[in-house]
């Protein structure tokens, strides 16, 4: 039997029966400083765990969606739209799935049947896999560039953060009790992270990668609750909470706006969300609302 990988506040939790979670794609419109959420789709309509967007290009987007007793890695194209699979493994399900920056492969963690949890990457025409980070038992990751990649590593009770080179084979650990979301930033030569606070809530750091040596900012506490962001420009930033929309600016005044609310989209509980390169689409996970008999 399949099992499913949740990890809230970076402990490890299986699971046999995941939520039904769904995949809607939004337009994001942009006028001066306003931003306003559009044109909703559930793009999944598929019963079972759908979840982890990412964009693997302006108009094209990957996730995990659930095909009979596994999760494997699907995407949708928007120019025709077409979805497809990825991959074909039989072996165990993949979650995250994310492009690898510079080719056209993509990497997702994959938890196999034996319960083996290891970072793999996925010939983007032939779906082959092979293991990207050896040892390693990446729960979460983001890459930096074609050589650099951020990792929550699971331990026996948390997650550590740790800074991977692909090229070298060399990890370096920089932060204990980290959560789920970590992101590029974009147009900078930095990363974001959370870390799980004494009050089991989240805090939001950057870290800088510009020198020989990383360096933390806190930036933002996320509103209680919430463990998922992303970034919409390089100083905005976007998260979903019930049925809500926040931002926040770092340039302007510190505090999350809500800047949508989307029930007539018979969703809830939106949890991951992520926007595509040039900041004109929205995909977001969220729970279907129950059908009123």
């Amino acid at each position: 039997m399949k099992f499913l990988i949740l990890l809230i506040f970076g402990f490890p939790i299986l699971a046999q029966n995941p939520a039904n979670t769904e995949i809607f794609i939004f337009d994001i419109i942009k006028e001066n400083q306003k931003i306003t959420i559009e044109n909703g789709e559930n793009i999944s309509q598929n019963p079972g765990y759908d979840n982890q967007p990412s964009f693997y290009s302006g108009d094209t987007l990957l996730f995990s969606k659930t095909r009979e007793i596994q999760t494997d890695i699907s995407g949708l194209s928007f120019k025709d739209s077409k979805s497809f699979w990825i991959n074909d493994s039989r072996v165990g399900s993949e979650y995250s799935p994310q492009r690898i920056p510079g080719t056209k492969d993509v990497a997702a963690v994959r938890l196999d049947s034996i319960g083996l949890q290891l970072l793999y990457k996925y010939d983007w025409k032939t779906g082959e896999s092979s293991v990207l980070v050896p040892k390693l038992k990446v729960g979460y990751f983001a890459f930096l560039n074609e050589e650099r990649l951020l990792a929550a590593v699971l331990n026996d009770t948390a997650m550590d953060l740790m800074l991977y080179d692909l090229e070298q084979n060399t990890s370096k650990m920089l932060v204990n009790n980290v959560g789920r979301s970590i992101h590029k930033v974009p147009g900078i030569q930095s990363m974001s992270y959370t870390v799980v606070n004494e009050n089991k809530n989240i805090d939001l750091y950057i870290l800088d990668l510009k020198g020989e040596e990383p360096k933390s900012y806190f930036l933002v506490a996320l509103p209680i609750g919430i463990q998922d962001y992303a970034w919409l420009d390089e100083n905005r930033i976007l998260l979903g909470s019930g049925t809500k929309l926040f931002l926040y600016d770092i340039l302007g005044e510190s505090e999350w706006t809500v800047i949508a609310d989307l029930p007539e989209y018979q969703l809830q509980n939106i949890t991951r969300v992520a926007v595509n390169p040039d900041a004109t689409k929205l995909a977001l996970a969220a729970d279907l609302l129950p059908i009123q008999e």
